[in-house]
Order: C-alpha cells, then sequence, then structure tokens
C-alpha cells in the first residue's frame, strides 16, 4: 500500500525538477553556439567562393552553393520559373551587410541572357527582392547597401 501524500503527483514534481538543469543546459549551449548568436558581425565577399567565404546576417553564407540556390529562388519569384544559372566566373555574385547582388544566365543556351538579381539575407536564406522596391533613386535613399548599390541598382 502507498502511504497518503505520496503517490503519482509526487512523482511528477520530482521529474520535472531532474529535467530542469538539462533544460538551461541546453538553452546555455544554444546561446553560445556560433552562429546562432547575433554579434552584429559581418562579413564580405567578391563571390570567390573560396576559404574565406564569408556569413553574412545571421547564417546566409556567400557561397557559390548558396547564391545558385538563391538564384533559382529569384527566377521562380521574378523570372516566370525559368531556369537561371549563376556563370563560373568569381564575379557573378557578391555579398555586403546582408545584402547579395547576383549576375545569373536566363534562357536557353543559344540565347541566354545575363541579369540583375538582388537579395537580402533573412537567418541562413538568401530572400529575392524586387529592385525596383529597394534600390531607391539614389544610393543615399536605397536599402542596398552603397557598396553594392552600383552593381545591384544601376545595371541591366
Amino acid at each position: 500500500m502507498t502511504e497518503k501524500g505520496s503517490g503519482s503527483t509526487g512523482s511528477i514534481a520530482v521529474r520535472k525538477l531532474l529535467l530542469l538543469p538539462g533544460v538551461v543546459i541546453s538553452a546555455l549551449i544554444l546561446l553560445a553556439a556560433p552562429g546562432c548568436s547575433d554579434s552584429g558581425e559581418e562579413s564580405s565577399s567578391n563571390g570567390s567562393g573560396g576559404a574565406d567565404s564569408g556569413i553574412v546576417t545571421g547564417s546566409a553564407e556567400c557561397d557559390r552553393d548558396s547564391m545558385q540556390e538563391a538564384v533559382q529562388s529569384w527566377a521562380d519569384t521574378f523570372g516566370g520559373g525559368e531556369a537561371a544559372e549563376l556563370p563560373d566566373d568569381s564575379d557573378s555574385f557578391r555579398c555586403a551587410d546582408g545584402w547579395a547582388v547576383a549576375f545569373p544566365e536566363t534562357g536557353p543556351k543559344e540565347a541566354a541572357v545575363t541579369v540583375t538579381a538582388v537579395f537580402e539575407a533573412e537567418g541562413q536564406f538568401w530572400v529575392p527582392k524586387d529592385r525596383s522596391k529597394v534600390c531607391g533613386d539614389t544610393a543615399a535613399t536605397s536599402e542596398v547597401p552603397e557598396s553594392l548599390y552600383r552593381e545591384a541598382c544601376q545595371t541591366n
């Protein structure tokens, strides 16, 4: 027989107390993990995709694979779903201050056209942006950083 006052209610409270340190430790680990904090550090990349490719705001990476994925998302959003491909050269994209500009080729290979696509980092993703809405009339009125303004806003 069980004693009065003991039973399932008491054991549930004990189990909850035993779980508390694990929850606290897990939260501390997540806060201290690299790339999970908002330290404000951002880096730029010229699109070379090399070992010094930077992480730009949050964890959106500025490398060829990430940018190619973003370019396809841009094509689905603004290009009517037509395929878009980044050229192999290192000047096909640039990133700075949480923004990126890419120059994918669209259309059939024999008649491919190079276009300009603009992205903003949101967490780990590059989100396609409408240039007519983010560029403004001048670099001073643009959401796009000044370092990318000419390429992002004053090209085709």
